[in-house]
C-alpha cells in the first residue's frame, strides 16, 4: 500500500455545486466513489474553498480514477508521503524505538479545541539537522515537544524536506510553542481546518442548502454530472 498525500482547490465557478454536493454526501457515499482507495483523513479550509487529504491504496490508478469525479471542478495534486514511523526507519536505518498511532488521525476537535494544519519545509541547509532531530527524539521528547497540543497525525516528504501535521489545540499559544521549537531549521505555516463532518454540518444547515441541493441535482451541468448520477 502507498501513502499519498492531496491538496484542491475548488474552481471559482464550482464552489456552489462542488460544496453543495459534497456537504450531501456521507461516509458511505465516500466509500462508494473511492473503490480500492482508504481516505484516512480530509481537513478542508473553508474559506477559500481549498483542503487536503491523507488517502492509501494499492495502486495509484485507483487513486486517479476517485480524483477524476472531482477534477472538473476542482485542481487536485497528490505526491507520495511517509508517516512518522516508516520516515524515523528511513532515517535511522532501523526500526524506530517506538511507533506513532494514526487511528485518531480524522477525529472530530474535542470540546474547546480548534483543528490546525501544520506545513512545514526545513531550509535547504538544515534538511540534515532536521530530520536527524527528529528521527532521534524518544517517545517522551515526542510528546513534550508538542506541549499541550494533540498531535492527530504528521506526515513527511523527505525529497522535499517537507511535510504536515494535524493537531487539536485549545489555544493559538500552545501551537506557536510547538512551531517555535523549530524556528531555528524550518518556517511552519498554521491554518485552522475543518473534517468532513464538520465542513459537511456547516454547509448543510445553511437556510438555502436544500434549495441549492435541489439545483445542483436537477442540473445538466457536465461540471456535476458524474456527482450526480
Amino acid at each position: 500500500m502507498t501513502l499519498f498525500y492531496g491538496t484542491w482547490k475548488i474552481m471559482d465557478s464550482a464552489r456552489v455545486p462542488c460544496m453543495t454536493y459534497f456537504a450531501s454526501m456521507t461516509q458511505e457515499d465516500d466509500k462508494k466513489e473511492s473503490p480500492g482507495v482508504e481516505l484516512l483523513g480530509r481537513w478542508s479550509v473553508m474559506g477559500n474553498a481549498s483542503g487536503s487529504f491523507v488517502c492509501k491504496a494499492e495502486k495509484q490508478t485507483n487513486v486517479e480514477s476517485w480524483l477524476y469525479n472531482w477534477v472538473p471542478m476542482a485542481d487536485i495534486n497528490i505526491k507520495p508521503i511517509c508517516d512518522d514511523n516508516v520516515a524515523r526507519q528511513i532515517i535511522l536505518g532501523k526500526e524506530p524505538d517506538f511507533l506513532v498511532d494514526y487511528s485518531n488521525v480524522n477525529d472530530d476537535p474535542k470540546e474547546g479545541e480548534t483543528l490546525y494544519m501544520i506545513r512545514y519545509k526545513f531550509h535547504q541547509d538544515k534538511k540534515k539537522l532536521g530530520y536527524d532531530s527528529f528521527a532521534n527524539l524518544t517517545e517522551e521528547q515526542d510528546k513534550a515537544d508538542a506541549g499541550n497540543c494533540r498531535p492527530l497525525g504528521r506526515w513527511h516528504d523527505i525529497g522535499e524536506g517537507s511535510g504536515m501535521a494535524i493537531a487539536a489545540a485549545r489555544n493559538e499559544g500552545d501551537l506557536y510553542k510547538w512551531a517555535f521549537n523549530w524556528t531555528e531549521i524550518c518556517d511552519c505555516q498554521v491554518v485552522p481546518v475543518l473534517t468532513d463532518s464538520q465542513a459537511r454540518k456547516i454547509i448543510s444547515e445553511k437556510p438555502d442548502f436544500q434549495s441549492k441541493l435541489k439545483a445542483v441535482q436537477e442540473a445538466n451541468n457536465p461540471k456535476v454530472s458524474t456527482l450526480c448520477r
